[in-house]
């Protein structure tokens, strides 16, 4: 992402005023997208790239760990997040084994703590996309190497995959601020 480019979020309840809210105070951090059902939001991420979806838990036809595990499914690097007014441990338990969401929180919301999260979100979805950057970097190394002749060019290549295979590890396992 590039400083002045902001991260595609999904914001789904089916409370107008809810969203409308919402995009109010996300707007200048966020590209923020909107949708009043599940169905909406399933359209939604299939018209624009979306890096984190955030969703309701009670709405009418489809529940947000319905959703979110519907989400999960079509698109797996999504970031994951509920939230509701409502203390439903079940509903926290559904969502963490249905959906792996990456937060839960709830209604109503703190603007300072819900934008910290946001963007907490986006990050991770940074470190996924770079780790998949990175595997499909190296099984490509891989690939090509198999098809060199045995001898020519091999230690070149055997140093090439030890750095790729040093930057994965890296990724991997330092904390976000040294990446």
């Amino acid at each position: 992402m590039t400083e002045s480019s902001k991260h595609p979020i999904l914001v789904v309840d089916d409370e107008p005023d809810i969203l409308l809210s919402l995009r109010a105070l996300l707007r200048r951090d966020f590209d923020v997208h909107t949708a009043e059902d599940g169905s909406q939001a399933l359209e939604e991420m299939h018209r624009h790239p979306v890096h984190v979806i955030m969703t309701d838990q009670r709405m009418p036809k489809m529940t947000g760990v319905e959703l979110l595990s519907r989400a999960r499914g079509e698109c797996p690097d999504t970031v994951r997040i509920i939230f509701t007014g409502y203390a439903d441990l079940k509903a926290v338990i559904d969502a963490v084994n249905k959906g792996e969401v990456y937060r839960y929180l709830t209604k109503p919301w703190d603007p300072d703590e819900l934008r910290a999260v946001l963007q907490q979100a986006c990050e991770h979805y940074e470190d996924l996309a770079e780790r998949h950057r990175l595997l499909a970097e190296l099984r490509d190394h891989l690939a090509r190497g198999e098809a060199l002749p045995d001898g020519v060019g091999r230690e070149q290549w055997a140093e090439a995959g030890k750095a790729l295979l040093a930057r994965l590890d890296h990724v991997l396992t330092a904390p976000r601020g040294e990446k």
